[in-house]
């Protein structure tokens, strides 16, 4: 076997191997300088700290040992106290200034300058006038600079006149006496910044770390040559006593400066070895590309490809891959139409068989059951046809969806369940809620027993498995397609007695037998029915009751139930019609109810019941009309009689009640409601108002006249009319004759 092609491969992408080990190296010996370099720069931190403790300590306690004696020395105190004649002073504050430079090494040199006579005792002794440091400490004679603190970088020379001699120092200045504003002199201390650098410099190796010392101004106040630049600061600290900034790192050109900054060298090596693994990489690929462009270049010159992938592909992969997608879409696209059409053709021509729509020979049928794919297990076939119970409820249930997974549930179940008895079936729905299936019995097999098993068994697992239940109409044997269609059609015709002969169940042709030889008087019933209903008799449920047994008894179709619920709607319009503008509203409400009902029940039972709970409400509402005005002509004639018996003492709801065989609660309820007022009130103001005419328009005493309107007890008759008028009928009669 040639294995050119191996070999090629393996030898383009074999360099990629070595730049990947290649990178890793440089990863692992780039982390290692990393860690390497973290510890450079803890050390170094240490270190700095180190130094500044150190050079905070020094210069703290010389600067507590020159203030010490400042405050307490009597050497210095005399000194001040007295003038440059006193030879004894001057040397015992000579040699404090000894003892200062003798136990203090880094110290360069001292001196005393005395404000009274310009005298300055040490280095450069003398007249201030001639003494060559006599500009800097003229600054804190004048008060420009502030005593105590340690200066930055100067150089000190105390002669004018003498050769250059100048030193590098820092320098503490203390005024004296301290705690004065004015000043007889001052006390300076100069500390050699080289003595100070020798007292450091055997706390590090200047050969691998350098060391820099800068002051508040940024003057260096001591650097080691090896400083290489603020690049290679590895430690950066600033004294909290001093001010001063210490920076270390390692030292140019030492071992620790090389191999700290060597991960640069192979962050470069890294870079460069990838950009060359890059180039390789993609010089093979140009070469090893020539068969992907000979396929693209025979794509191209096809037909079947859309140009718009040429155009859209970003290279001859996305071209190549356009193209299969294009295919694949095309392919797919035919493939489900094909099969959509398919089915579309399959269930239409099921359509034209089982309903005669158009002419079909026997031979045709035969020839289309084999390219519908249709393989009947026998000769012989029975016709199922289904309905979905309670139709509306189960699109309010479910959506478009979802009613179409549960149809085709329906169908696979039919398909199975006749399967399972080696029959052949072929089910499409024909309508929204009706689908019809025939069904291909073996030779061998008693069609009529089996067309009961199998429409059973469907009923039973749609009832057990899923929310609603269907009603299927069964009718065979047929030996041919003109059979098969009259079987269809009486199948489907079963179902429109499912009404009477109930829901989810099979029903079959011998259910029917006899039904058609029960003839009743339906026209005369609806009369009666209707008649019952205007005078709210209570036979009206006879009537409608007597309705449906007729109904039942004779197997009644839905459409002849049909006929007759919109013959009773007819029959009852018309009777209203004659009748007041009250009872028409009330049969208005009714009747919509009515028709709603014949719109949405599906068996005679629902129908029977619905049309009693209607009829009831009606009923109930019409007596109550009619109860209503005969009540207001009673209760008329109630106000009537008590107008006119209004002084009758014994006038009650108990005596109206005897008078008018009325309950006396009900009297008393009916007047408030016709009225507006009760019993008692009316009676009461009747009595009243006669009361005051008597008053007025009579001598009669009070007595007389509590009696003649119906007061026996005078006590009763004056607390009803001050209850009334306010004040007792003998005021109301002053009141009104005064």
């Amino acid at each position: 076997m040639n294995s050119s092609w191996f070999r090629k491969l393996l030898l383009s992408y074999l360099p990629v191997f070595f730049v990947v080990v290649t990178i890793l190296f440089v990863v692992f010996f780039q982390s290692l300088n990393e860690q390497n370099r973290k510890q450079a720069i803890k050390a170094n931190e240490f270190l700095t700290q180190q130094v500044v403790l150190f050079t905070d300590n020094s210069l703290k306690t010389l600067n507590y040992q020159v203030l010490r004696d400042t405050l307490t020395a009597d050497e210095v105190r005399l000194f001040f106290n007295t003038d440059n004649s006193d030879v004894y002073r001057n040397i015992q504050a000579t040699k404090l200034m000894d003892d200062w430079k003798l136990n203090y090494a880094i110290i360069d040199s001292v001196y005393l300058i005395r404000l009274q006579d310009n005298f300055v005792l040490g280095d450069g002794s003398g007249e201030a006038a001639s003494f060559g440091d006599r500009p800097f400490i003229q600054t804190y004679i004048n008060q420009k600079a502030t005593a105590g603190k340690w200066t930055g970088k100067r150089s000190f020379n105390p002669y004018i006149t003498a050769a250059p001699t100048a030193t590098d120092v820092i320098t503490l200045v203390q005024g004296y006496p301290h705690f004065s504003t004015v000043k007889k002199g001052y006390i300076v201390v100069n500390v050699s910044l080289s003595k100070l650098k020798k007292s450091i410099a055997p706390m590090y190796n200047s050969k691998l770390t350098y060391m820099r010392i800068t002051d508040g101004q940024g003057a260096t106040l001591m650097a080691d040559a090896g400083a290489n630049g603020e690049s290679s600061v590895l430690s950066h600290y600033i004294s909290p006593y001093t001010g001063w900034t210490v920076e270390s790192g390692p030292s140019a050109g030492g071992l620790t400066h090389i191999a700290l900054n060597f991960y640069n060298i192979w962050v470069i090596i890294a870079v460069v070895a990838v950009l060359l693994g890059v180039i390789w990489v993609v010089h093979v690929t140009r070469r090893n590309y020539k068969p992907i462009s000979q396929l693209v270049s025979i794509i191209r010159t096809s037909s079947l490809i859309n140009p718009y992938h040429e155009q859209s592909g970003r290279n001859e992969f996305g071209f190549i891959q356009g193209a299969l997608e294009q295919l694949l879409e095309e392919t797919s696209k035919s493939m489900q139409q094909n099969q959509k059409t398919f089915i579309m053709r399959k269930k239409h021509r099921f359509q034209e068989a089982v309903e005669g729509l158009v002419p079909i020979r026997e031979s045709e049928w035969e020839a289309d059951l084999l390219a519908l794919q249709v393989n009947p297990a026998g000769s012989q076939a029975f016709v199922l046809v289904f309905e979905i119970d309670r139709y509306q409820p189960f699109i309010e249930a479910y959506n478009r969806q979802d009613q179409s997974i549960l149809k085709f549930v329906v169908s696979s179940v039919t398909g199975e369940m006749a399967a399972l008895q080696k029959a052949t079936a072929w089910a499409e729905w024909i309508s929204d809620r009706r689908m019809s299936a025939i069904i291909w019995v073996p030779n061998d097999v008693d069609g009529e027993e089996l067309s009961g098993q199998i429409a059973e068994q469907i009923v039973q697992w749609v009832h057990s498995n899923l929310s609603f239940t269907v009603t299927i109409g069964v009718h065979g044997m047929a030996d041919n397609l003109e059979e098969i269609r009259r079987s269809h059609e009486f199948a489907g015709n079963l179902l429109q007695y499912k009404a009477v002969l109930g829901t989810g169940r099979v029903l079959r042709s011998t259910e029917l037998e006899g039904s058609e030889l029960r003839v009743h008087d339906y026209f005369g019933t609806i009369h009666a029915l209707s008649q019952s209903i205007r005078i709210s008799d209570g036979a009206w449920r006879k009537q409608a009751l007597a309705l449906f047994d007729q109904m039942q008894d004779s197997i009644s179709s839905r459409k002849e139930i049909e006929s007759f619920l919109q013959f009773l709607h007819q029959q009852l319009n018309r009777v209203f019609l004659e009748l007041s503008k009250d009872h028409r509203s009330v049969w208005k409400d009714t009747g919509a109810e009515l028709l709603t009902l014949g719109r949405n029940w599906e068996t005679l039972e629902e129908l029977k019941q619905g049309c009693l709970h209607i009829f009831e409400e009606m009923t109930s509402k019409l007596q109550a009309m009619k109860d209503s005005q005969r009540t207001r002509a009673v209760i008329s004639d109630i106000r009537a009689f008590i107008e006119g018996n209004y002084h009758n003492p014994e006038l009650s709801l108990d005596y109206l009640s005897d008078q008018f065989t009325i309950h006396a609660k009900n009297i008393s309820k009916l007047f408030k409601e016709e009225y507006g007022y009760n019993f008692v009130d009316f009676l009461i103001g009747l009595r009243m108002d006669k009361a005051k005419q008597l008053l007025l328009t009579t001598d009669q005493s009070l007595q007389e006249i509590s009696t003649e309107v119906g007061y026996f007890n005078y006590n009763s008759f004056n607390r009803a009319f001050k209850n009334i008028a306010g004040v007792s009928p003998s005021d109301y009669r002053k009141q009104q004759t005064g």
